[in-house]
Formats: structure tokens, C-alpha cells, sequence
């Protein structure tokens, strides 16, 4: 009988379970899960972007570390400036105040003794005496005072009461020595002083020197046979010029006149030898651009006209502001030999 009821429970129990289990899966279809609150996991054909944040995130938490430390430095040196500051603002009222102190008890003024401790290194100075001021001394004057003395010398007298000075004596001319007599013999050693010769030429007033420029002299004596035609007197004295005078500032103008020399005489090598002496070694002189014409003109008559048009272009580019006639003779001659 007991065997028989436990069968009919179980079954019982088992009915129960079946019918119980389809209601459950029912429930389950109509329950709502809910949103989930974190962030979603991105799909996974976005490959690289979590694994790429999540190596920067230690990378930004040290650097944000190391900023807010730098911070507190920076806070700290602050504040240790300001407290610097404010010492030495203390310091400076205090020798301020010193100072005043020290001046006020030099002139005799009671004045407060500076508060606060005194700066170092100065002295505290004792507390003046209650006494009045210290009387002032007179000063000295430069100036002559008669009443104090009337007696002293140059103090104005009375008229009548001073002595009269006595008169100058005019000191007598030393006798002449006696002239010797006619015949008599003179004493040897004792000649008589020779007159001081005249130098030849003006001269300046006071100084001795001649007013003569030798150099000067020299150049234009060679340059007025250059300009009558004695070419080879001029070559001469042209370079007798520079030989005397190497480092005169008429030098770049004998050496150009030179080779104006051999360029009237049909010589462009030598004068082309001259004009590119100035060229090089004076290119600052005056006569630097008028010689670089010059120089393509020869180069032209030696038959190089290339050369020629390059010096003249050079001429173009080197000397800019040459004079208006210097100008002018280079576009002939560029005209002249056909330069592009």
C-alpha cells in the first residue's frame, strides 16, 4: 500500500513539471532584457581603435603626472620668489629708513631711530644729545675785504697820503765797439758774419718750406708733351713720375696716360697692357672706367671682338655711374663691333 501511494506522488510531481515547463519558455519569449548601461563593444570589422586607445591610456596618464608635478614645482619656485621678494623689500625699508635716520642725526635734526631691526652690516648710531644745533662756521670768501684790514697791501689809501714812485730809468745802449782804422790789421778768428743766402722760389710765410709740388710739376710737365704730341717724351716722364712718386694719388692717371701714349702710336698691346694695370690694380680710381673702354677698344683692334663685347658688358655691370661721356664711347664701340 505504502509503495503504491509513493508511485502515485511521484507521478503526480512529474505531471506537474511538465506541464509547468512551457509556461516558463512562454514567459521567457515576452521578458525584455534590459539596455545595457556600458559602452558597446564596436563591431568587429573595426580592427586596431581599442587596442589603439588602450596603449595611449598609460602614455596619457604619465604625461598628465608629469604635468601636474611640473605644477608643483613651478607652485613651489613661486612662492619661494615672492618670499624673496618680500625679504628684500623688508631689507631695502629698512636701510631706507637707516639712511634718513643717519642723515637727519648729521644735520642736527632729531628724527626717529629706524623700526625694525637695523640691515646688517650697518652700525647702530647712539641717540644725539638734546643740545641745540651746532652753530654754523663762517665760510671763506676769495674776495678782498678793506675793512678788516685796512692796512694790508693794495687796500685803497687817501689820496696824497702814499709815496711817489720813483722814475724809470731807461737802461743806456751798450757803447759801439770802435771801428777799426783803415789798414790795421785784423784779429785772427774774428771774421766778419757772412749774410744768410736767399732761398730760391716764394716762400710760405713763417714756415721755410718752398711752395713748389715737385710731383705735381713732374706730372704736368709730361702731360702738356702728351697734349703737343711728344707721345714718347710723355711716356718718359710718365714713368719717371711713377718712379719717384710709386704710391702718389696721381698714379692711376700716369698709367692710363701711358697707354694713351702707345694707343696713339698704333701699339694696342702695349696700351691694352696699361688699361688693364688700372683696371685691376685701381678700379676705384677715376680713371678705372674710361681705361675698361679703353682696354675692349685695343682688344677690338687686336682682332678679338668677343673679348671686346665681354669687356665692354663688364663695363656695363662694374661702373654703372660713369660720366656720360665714358657712356657713350662704350655704345659706339659696342655698335661698332656688333655686340648683342
Amino acid at each position: 500500500m505504502s509503495f503504491l501511494v509513493l508511485r502515485l506522488t511521484a507521478t503526480a510531481v512529474l505531471c506537474l513539471w511538465f506541464a509547468s515547463a512551457p509556461r516558463a519558455q512562454g514567459f521567457e519569449l515576452f521578458r525584455r532584457d534590459p539596455p545595457p548601461t556600458g559602452q558597446a563593444t564596436p563591431p568587429a570589422d573595426i580592427g586596431g581603435e581599442p587596442e589603439a586607445e588602450s596603449s595611449q591610456a598609460p602614455a596619457l596618464v604619465l604625461r598628465l603626472n608629469r604635468l601636474e608635478e611640473e605644477l608643483r614645482q613651478a607652485n613651489g619656485r613661486i612662492e619661494e620668489l615672492e618670499n624673496h621678494q618680500r625679504l628684500l623689500e623688508e631689507q631695502l625699508q629698512r636701510v631706507r629708513q637707516d639712511v634718513e635716520y643717519r642723515s637727519g642725526a648729521h644735520m642736527g635734526v632729531v628724527t626717529a631711530p629706524p623700526s625694525g631691526p637695523v640691515a646688517e652690516g650697518a652700525q647702530a648710531l647712539p641717540a644725539p644729545a638734546n643740545e641745540g644745533p651746532a652753530p654754523l662756521k663762517p665760510r671763506k670768501s676769495d674776495a678782498f675785504n678793506p675793512d678788516a684790514n685796512p692796512a694790508a697791501p693794495g687796500a685803497p689809501q687817501p689820496l696824497g697820503t702814499t709815496a711817489a714812485s720813483a722814475p724809470l730809468a731807461r737802461p743806456l745802449p751798450p757803447p759801439a765797439s770802435p771801428a777799426p782804422a783803415v789798414g790795421a790789421p785784423l784779429e785772427l778768428g774774428r771774421t766778419p758774419a757772412a749774410a744768410a743766402p736767399t732761398p730760391n722760389g716764394p716762400l710760405l710765410t713763417g714756415s721755410g718750406v718752398a711752395m713748389i709740388d715737385q710731383p705735381r710739376e713732374q706730372f704736368n710737365a709730361a702731360l702738356q708733351a702728351f697734349q703737343t704730341g711728344q707721345y714718347q717724351q710723355a711716356e718718359e716722364g710718365f714713368k719717371a713720375f711713377m718712379a719717384a712718386n710709386p704710391s702718389h694719388k696721381l698714379t692711376p692717371d700716369a698709367v692710363f696716360y701711358i697707354g694713351e701714349t702707345y694707343f696713339q702710336r698704333s701699339r694696342p698691346r702695349e696700351a691694352a697692357e696699361q688699361y688693364l694695370k688700372v683696371t685691376t690694380d685701381y678700379s676705384k680710381s677715376s680713371r678705372a672706367p674710361e681705361s675698361m673702354v679703353r682696354l675692349g677698344q685695343t682688344l677690338a683692334a687686336l682682332g678679338n671682338p668677343q673679348e671686346a663685347c665681354a669687356t665692354f658688358a663688364e663695363f656695363g655691370r662694374r661702373y654703372p655711374s660713369a660720366t656720360l661721356s665714358v657712356k657713350r664711347l662704350a655704345e659706339r664701340e659696342m655698335a661698332k663691333d656688333h655686340c648683342g
